[in-house]
């Protein structure tokens, strides 16, 4: 389950239960669409409470990403568990995403 939060300095905070699978990313590819078709292009990606990667989520991931990039906004994310940083890590995603501790820090850092 995905649900959305708007936070009052622009930044979209998606907050992700679950694993990080194919299924998954479908939904919230769906939610991101939506988003930037409403012109919102700084999106934040809480996954606190995601324990799970799969390839097949990170790569619709990175395809939104890209998207998101191609209209000049960003993608980051926050509240990583180790275990999935370290899948990020050996997959490759974290040298294309920024990622934070907090959200906190993470909704700062847009504002630079």
């Amino acid at each position: 389950m995905v649900y959305h939060a708007r936070t009052k300095v622009g930044v979209d905070v998606l907050r992700f239960n679950g694993d990080l699978d194919a299924l998954s990313m479908i939904k919230m590819k769906g939610r991101m669409n939506r988003l930037l078709n409403r012109n919102h292009k700084r999106l934040l990606l809480d996954l606190k409470d995601t324990k799970h990667v799969e390839l097949a989520g990170v790569g619709i991931l990175v395809d939104r990403l890209r998207k998101v990039r191609e209209q000049k906004g960003d993608i980051k994310l926050c509240n990583l568990r180790p275990e999935v940083e370290r899948t990020f890590q050996m997959i490759g995603v974290n040298g294309l995403m920024e990622s934070y501790s907090t959200e906190a820090e993470a909704i700062l850092s847009f504002a630079s």
